[in-house]
């Protein structure tokens, strides 16, 4: 598909060049004073396009509008001695809503183009910008100007009318998307729809997102080492990625300034009719605090803490994070936010054990009220699943003996590395002995492939080998990488990629470091070269995709052997 989309900068430069090269031309043909020249259009231009159209936002990415329209004439001067340049017109593409272009946008085509093409998502970004704001059908009017230079009359086609029907783009809410820009159900707010989002989200260590916008823009950050928290919406941007502390933020989207930030909420104390440390339930969103109520009626409190501030002067750097108080407050029934803290009036329902629940999983109406009994807990996903059938080969039949681990709450996934050689291929069991509530083959190959309960076969194992197993049970999904080689990268803050040595047993791997000096950021493991597959963790524990090891600034200034176990999730690091 061809855009017409350009920098201003360079439309400029191609008229002005236009203007230089028909004056030069006409400077180089007049041999006398009074010989004037004078242009001629010697043919109109006609438009012609698609029928009625219905917008939707579920076919935002579907071709909706196709225009095209004849070459703009014969273009002369009045001596015949003197040539135009080719492609000297500039034509430039009309949207109204009124036919006598009123109010209307244009979009200037390259030269030598005679046709313009456009997704549902385009037309409808487009027409917004002349009245076209509910999804009422409207005639959209279009019409061709073709301009030799900016001081030459332009002329206009013929006027090309098409009722379109077009979706209603909501700026008031920005959608929070996974690292796979995949829906997650969260959402951030923007009241005045201009550009700034804001919200309370939980959010895992290093978590990785986007935001998408109501008209199809999803944003990321900049794609440049060293630009923590600066945003981008073009195709060269990265994932935003949260500090490495897991709790909750709010955080603050602002498009127009491209600079996003993410306070910490580490704590929040009730103090007044009710008193006690909150906890926060990353899940559902929302701080809970239970405890025993001496009688039902009005309790009168206030909810307040101290945050630890991120954004473009912070980054990522914990010991940079500016504290800064957080507080709530109401103004009405509405559940306020910002660093003074003001009185919240709740409604104990009945005495004995209530919890009082302050729910920050709408942008748009903060929740706190108390309720009976422990209200609602999060749902723990389990740890572990189980590879049943991953090795009979090695082990002569089928045992829960290899697991894969939890490593994203969210989305439910796993991943270790496995020491294949299935016979018969295998299938993920969600407990140890259970041969019933398992997940089986529905499409794909040995590589990648798709999940059900009870699917129809066994899933297809690769050949025999050491493989990084991946599986998502939010989306039910399965993928298998053949593991090569094994580094290690970060020690000493040298981010090399220094190969590790296998051993007799599968999936362990070793090597001696000299740990010259505790490093700023820990280390990684770090599978086949590729930084994306990468192994973090804590306190002996592997996880895929974990936060950096930092076991070595307690070993600085010591020779040590790294040992991995990529089978078992588990390290260590011990002095020689």
């Amino acid at each position: 598909m061809k855009t017409t989309n350009q920098h201003p900068d360079n439309k400029m430069k191609k008229i002005n060049y236009i203007i230089v090269a028909l004056v030069a031309i006409l400077a180089a043909s007049c041999n006398k004073d009074g010989d004037f020249l004078t242009t001629n259009v010697a043919d109109s231009v006609t438009v012609d396009g698609s029928g009625d159209i219905v917008l939707t936002y579920e076919n935002a990415d579907a071709l909706a509008l196709t225009l095209y329209w004849s070459e703009n004439g014969t273009l002369s001067l009045s001596n015949s001695l003197v040539k135009a340049p080719d492609n000297a017109t500039v034509n430039t593409v009309e949207f109204s809503d009124t036919e006598d272009f009123a109010r209307s946008t244009g979009l200037q085509a390259d030269a030598g183009e005679y046709a313009m093409q456009f997704t549902a998502k385009q037309l409808n970004s487009l027409i917004s910008r002349v009245g076209f704001t509910e999804a009422v059908e409207k005639p959209l009017y279009i019409r061709i100007k073709s301009q030799l230079g900016s001081n030459i009359a332009p002329t206009y086609s013929n006027v090309l009318k098409v009722n379109v029907t077009p979706y209603v783009i909501d700026m008031s809410v920005g959608f929070v998307l996974d690292s796979n820009q995949s829906e997650t159900g969260a959402t951030l707010a923007s009241p005045a729809s201009d550009g700034v989002y804001k919200g309370f989200m939980g959010a895992a260590g290093w978590y990785n997102w986007y935001l998408r916008e109501g008209d199809g823009t999803t944003w990321g950050n900049l794609g440049v080492d060293g630009s923590e928290f600066r945003m981008s919406s073009d195709d060269t941007k990265w994932n935003f990625w949260f500090p490495g502390l897991e709790g909750c933020y709010y955080v603050i989207v602002d498009t127009k300034a491209a600079e996003w930030s993410a306070l910490l909420v580490p704590t929040l104390t009730v103090s007044g009719d009710i008193t006690g440390e909150m906890t926060y339930s990353r899940k559902l969103n929302t701080w809970t605090l239970t405890y025993n109520a001496a009688a039902a009626g009005t309790a009168k409190i206030k909810i307040a803490g101290t945050g630890k501030q991120y954004n473009v002067s912070t980054k990522c750097v914990d010991d940079a994070a500016v504290d800064t108080p957080v507080a709530f407050g109401a103004a009405g029934s509405q559940i306020t936010f910002g660093t003074e803290p003001g009185e919240i009036s709740v409604n104990v329902p009945a005495a004995g054990e209530v919890t009082l629940t302050l729910n920050l999983s709408d942008p748009n109406a903060w929740t706190c009220e108390v309720q009976q009994g422990a209200g609602e807990q999060e749902e723990e996903a389990q740890k572990y699943l189980y590879l049943v059938g991953i090795d009979d080969g090695n082990s002569g039949s089928w045992t829960f003996d290899y697991t894969i681990k939890l490593y994203n709450e969210d989305d439910l996934n796993y991943a270790a590395v496995c020491n294949v050689n299935s016979l018969w291929g295998y299938q993920v069991a969600t407990e140890i002995d259970n041969w019933t509530s398992v997940y089986k083959w529905v499409s794909g190959d040995a590589a990648a492939g798709t999940l059900a309960m009870d699917g129809t076969d066994n899933i297809p194992a690769p050949t025999p080998g050491l493989y990084l197993i991946n599986v998502s049970l939010k989306y039910l999904t399965y993928s298998t990488l053949a593991v090569t080689s094994v580094q290690y990268t970060g020690i000493a803050d040298n981010w090399d990629l220094h190969d590790m040595t296998p051993t007799a047993t599968p999936g362990v791997f070793t090597a001696d470091i000299d740990i010259t000096a505790a490093s700023s950021w820990g280390f990684q493991i770090i599978i086949n070269g590729d930084w994306g597959q990468m192994f973090g963790g804590s306190n002996g524990e592997l996880f895929y995709l974990g936060s950096n090891l930092t076991d070595d600034a307690a070993m600085a200034g010591k020779t040590c052997t790294l040992t991995v176990d990529l089978c078992k999730c588990t390290y260590s690091l011990t002095e020689k």
